[in-house]
């Protein structure tokens, strides 16, 4: 049986401490009567703990006009974030690549690089991106002791309490213990987090894009690639937001009796509107004689991309158009079965089969068509650009995230 953990004042300084930091990052810029209104808390209790943070250099007062603040017959200085005071490493390992970020408090990008990965061996994957992590730390004038935060994130599904994957079928990885793993190899001084990289992309958001949410109280994000996830995050208008779940919607089955799946099912989604699905269905295609257009935009013997798709279906290609639409319309259903289920504010969507404005068009038309009307939702649908680093700087987001909980420790 668990108990809550009962409160002294040590502890109380701490709680606080957190909130007033957390405060100052989410809403900033704030005053500190705003953020005692905020918090319930005393102006003295914040006035006091704002001081020890612009001590520590971990907040600033900006160079702005002074507020009137009529509340306590005084002027008021705003407050932020010093973006440089820490600095954090997002890490993703999707097997196929790796891609790392370093950034500052931010999220803004101080370095980055990406590598193909030299083969399915876990091993030889986390040997090759923690050598990535070392190369660009040295190319960014970094080293792994000016770093205060990793953040490491896989596709399947994450225990982020262990630090560890505990399935990625796939790749057939299995109790992966990759924060052990880790910190052996680069012997960290700093806090290693470990997260699913959809989950990260989703902690990106909730940081680093907050205008593009509007301020929304709950959303999903939805990641297209070689699966499918789409985590959900509550209680964003608190600033602070919970994760529920991976999201492994991918494996919902769509088509009874349809595709096999890596996961072992047939029909699932992942195995229809997945980007591996999708080449694979346009290479089965190619083999028969098929989609002569794509075969021409395709370098000789080589697998198609799904650059090469977009290009085939843009260009006419009928074979490729069909392969395309039945994935677009099973995830559109996908999609409406999640928001008829989960009703978030808003769902950002992120994926290459994206990029097509044809293929936005058309998902959007079969999710509104499946929609629930009676619950009167109204999800505002965001798509997202694909970025090569939006994993690794999500993952970085999770690294933040948690040391905000203990930065003014």
């Amino acid at each position: 049986m668990q108990f809550e953990q009962g409160n002294n004042l040590p502890r109380v300084k701490v709680t606080n401490q957190s909130s007033i930091l957390r405060m100052v990052y989410h809403c900033a810029p704030i005053t500190r009567a705003d953020i005692a209104k905020r918090l319930d808390l005393t102006l003295p209790t914040i006035t006091t703990n704002i001081s020890a943070m612009i001590s520590a250099g971990l907040v600033q007062e900006l160079d702005s006009p002074e507020l009137a603040d009529h509340r306590h017959g005084r002027r008021s200085r705003l407050l932020d974030i010093v973006p440089d005071a820490r600095h954090f490493v997002g890490v993703e390992m999707r097997g196929s690549e790796s891609a790392v970020c370093l950034t500052d408090y931010r999220g803004q990008m101080l370095g980055s690089r990406s590598s193909p990965a030299p083969s399915r061996d876990y091993e030889e994957n986390l040997d090759m991106t923690c050598a990535l992590i070392q190369e660009m730390l040295a190319d960014s004038r970094f080293t792994l002791d000016d770093v205060d935060g990793l953040g490491f994130c896989v596709p399947g599904l994450v225990d982020g309490r262990a630090g560890m994957l505990k399935v990625r079928p796939s790749y057939n990885w299995y109790d992966k213990p990759i924060l052990r793993d880790v910190g052996r190899r680069l012997e960290l001084r700093c806090p290693i987090t470990v997260e699913n990289n959809t989950c990260a992309r989703a902690y990106g958001a909730s940081l680093f894009q907050r205008e593009l949410l509007n301020n929304v109280p709950t959303f999903a994000y939805l990641f297209i690639h070689a699966g499918i996830a789409c985590p959900l995050i509550l209680n964003l208008s608190s600033a602070f937001g919970s994760i529920v779940g991976a999201g492994e919607v991918g494996h919902m089955v769509m088509e009874p009796n349809g595709p096999q799946c890596t996961c072992g099912n047939h029909g699932c989604l992942e195995a229809i509107s997945s980007d591996r699905a999708i080449i694979a269905r346009c290479m089965d295609a190619l083999a028969r004689g098929g989609a002569s257009i794509l075969r021409s935009l395709c370098p000789m013997g080589e697998e198609p991309t799904m650059a090469h798709i977009l290009d085939a279906q843009r260009a006419g290609d009928p074979d490729v158009y069909l392969i395309v639409e039945r994935a677009v319309y099973t995830l559109g259903l996908a999609i409406a079965n999640i928001d008829n289920f989960t009703c978030p504010h808003a769902m950002l969507i992120e994926g290459e089969l994206f990029r097509s404005d044809d293929n936005r068009r058309q998902l959007l038309d079969v999710v509104h068509r499946n929609i629930c009307k009676v619950t009167g939702a109204n999800t505002n649908f965001v798509f997202v650009e694909p970025d090569e680093f939006s994993g690794a700087r999500g993952a970085a987001a999770v690294a933040i995230f948690h040391d905000l909980q203990s930065a003014a420790e």
